[in-house]
C-alpha cells in the first residue's frame, strides 16, 4: 500500500499530460485554402484565349492563313497545361483530365502537321477535333449542375480536412452548409444534353439529403465512430450523384 501511495503523485500528472495531449483542440484543423476550392485551371483559360478567335472567326471563314499563322502559339500553352496541377476539389477527376489532355495533344500534333504541310481541309478538320477535345477538358472542370458544386465545396473541406482532424466545430459548420445546399440541389434541372438523367438525379439527391440529415443527427450527441461513419455515408452518396454524369 505504501509503495502505491508513493507512486500515485508521480502517475497522475503523467496521465493528465497524456489526456491533455489527446484532448480535442477546437480550431486545430486549418480552414481549407480558398485555392483548393476553386474549380479553375488558369492554364486552360490561356488556351481558350488563343482558341477563341481561331474557332469563332478563322474557322467559320475557312481562313487557313490565319490558322496556319497562329497554330504554333499553342505549343507553350499546351506544355504549361500538361504540367498544371488540378486544385484539390478536382483531384478526383485527375484520371479523366489526363486522358483528355492526351486526346488534346494528339489532335494538336495532327493540326500542326497539317498546317505545316499546307493541307487546308485537313487543318480545318484537325482544328475542329482540337476544339472538341478542348471542350472536353472544360466540361471536366465545369460542373454539369452548379448547385452540386456548391454542395461539393462544403463536402471537400469536411471530407479531406475537418473529418480526419475531427474538428467538431468545423464539421458542424460543413454539415450546416451542405444542408443549406440540398434544397437548391433538389430543385435543379439538368441541362438538355443530360435531361434523360433527371429522374435518377432527383432520386440520388434525395438519398444525399437524407445522409446529410443523418450526419446532423450524429452530431447532436457525437461519438467519433458515428460521426466518421456518417461523413463517409455523405461522401458515398455524393459520389453516386456525381457519377451519373460519367
Amino acid at each position: 500500500m505504501h509503495r502505491h501511495t508513493l507512486c500515485r503523485p508521480l502517475l497522475l500528472p503523467a496521465m493528465v499530460l497524456v489526456l491533455s495531449a489527446c484532448a480535442e483542440r477546437p480550431g486545430s484543423v486549418p480552414v481549407v485554402p480558398a485555392e483548393e476550392l476553386a474549380a479553375q485551371v488558369p492554364e486552360l483559360d490561356a488556351v481558350h484565349d488563343l482558341m477563341h478567335p481561331l474557332w469563332h472567326e478563322a474557322f467559320p471563314a475557312k481562313d487557313f492563313a490565319a490558322i496556319q499563322a497562329r497554330v504554333g502559339e499553342f505549343e507553350p500553352l499546351l506544355a504549361a497545361l500538361d504540367s498544371a496541377r488540378l486544385p484539390g476539389i478536382l483531384q478526383d477527376k485527375q484520371a479523366r483530365w489526363d486522358e483528355q489532355k492526351g486526346l488534346l495533344r494528339g489532335t494538336f500534333d495532327g493540326l500542326k502537321a497539317a498546317a505545316a504541310a499546307g493541307l487546308q481541309d485537313q487543318t480545318l478538320g484537325f482544328l475542329e477535333a482540337f476544339h472538341m477535345n478542348y471542350e472536353g477538358l472544360v466540361r471536366i472542370i465545369r460542373p454539369v449542375v452548379p448547385e452540386l458544386e456548391v454542395f461539393h465545396q462544403h463536402l471537400y473541406g469536411l471530407y479531406h480536412y475537418y473529418g480526419p482532424g475531427y474538428d467538431l466545430e468545423k464539421i458542424r459548420g460543413a454539415a450546416d452548409g451542405m444542408a443549406e445546399a440540398v434544397p437548391p440541389l433538389r430543385a435543379a434541372e439538368l441541362p438538355a444534353r443530360v435531361a434523360e438523367l433527371q429522374g435518377t438525379f432527383e432520386s440520388l439527391v434525395g438519398t444525399l439529403g437524407q445522409k446529410v440529415t443523418e450526419l446532423q443527427a450524429a452530431l447532436e450527441d457525437p461519438t467519433r465512430a458515428d460521426v466518421e461513419a456518417a461523413i463517409e455515408a455523405v461522401h458515398a452518396a455524393y459520389e453516386e450523384v456525381e457519377g451519373i454524369f460519367g
